[in-house]
């Protein structure tokens, strides 16, 4: 029987052979190979895909912020109006029933007054901050038997209603208002309507008493949008109740 002699690998396969064996590699190993097939980067259209969900959480958040600031700015703003009216109303309450609500005198102080103007005219002094003294002008009817009370209007009253006939107009703008850091946010610019009706009743042994009816407009800005909020109290002050 004839000798069967191996047959030898060629001088390149051997050299495949050798470098397979020093990196570990058997012969015939698909480990290496199937790794180095798999490894590869994030195609552009992923890479947009993910930019774009990224893109949409992040506005949903800065939408959400922006939408709770506005609220937030929005009652600051309300919240100090109404400190300030109600603070308002308290000095107006406390006024000498005769002589201060109002008052029918010329204040030497007041800088609104026009020239030329002769008594009575009507204003009650009133103090906005330790700093700030306004005087507010009302429309003031006095009880008599032929001029029934001025035409306060009906309250709740719209921002969006016309001005009532015959209002005046009392404008207090670009009021500061400082935060707990002492910096400051947008002024608040209010407008106060003043009305004081002498509304004795007679048949029930009331002689003197007054309503007081004050509407009160301030305006703000969002951002992007300006906005007009109305409000208003109306009270009653005797002459016996200081």
């Amino acid at each position: 029987m004839p000798h069967c002699l191996p047959v030898l690998p060629s001088r390149v396969e051997s050299d495949l052979l050798f470098q397979a064996r020093s990196a570990g590699e058997a012969p015939g190993d698909t480990r290496a190979n199937f790794s180095k097939g798999n490894t590869r980067g994030l195609t552009l259209l992923e890479v947009m895909v993910s930019l774009m969900l990224t893109g949409t959480v992040m506005l949903g958040f800065v939408t959400a912020f922006v939408h709770s600031r506005k609220v937030t700015e929005a009652n600051v703003l309300h919240a100090a109006a109404s400190s300030l009216v109600y603070g308002l109303i308290e000095q107006i309450k406390g006024m000498d029933y005769t002589t201060l609500l109002p008052n029918g005198k010329i204040d030497p102080y007041d800088p609104g007054v026009p020239v030329g103007t002769v008594e009575p005219y009507y204003t009650i002094r009133v103090r906005i901050n330790p700093d700030l003294t306004v005087w507010l002008r009302p429309v003031y009817t006095p009880a008599t038997t032929d001029n029934p009370p001025g035409a306060a209007p009906t309250l709740p009253i719209s921002a969006k209603a016309p001005k009532p006939a015959g209002a005046i107009d009392n404008v207090l703008g670009g009021l500061p208002l400082s935060t707990v850091t002492g910096s400051r946010g947008q002024d608040l610019a209010l407008n106060i309507w003043l009305w004081i009706d002498e509304v004795p009743d007679r048949n029930n042994d009331v002689s003197e008493v007054k309503k007081i009816t004050l509407v009160y407009t301030y305006s703000y800005n969002d951002g992007m949008t300006n906005h007009t909020v109305r409000d208003g109290e109306v009270f009653l002050r005797t002459r016996f109740d200081q």
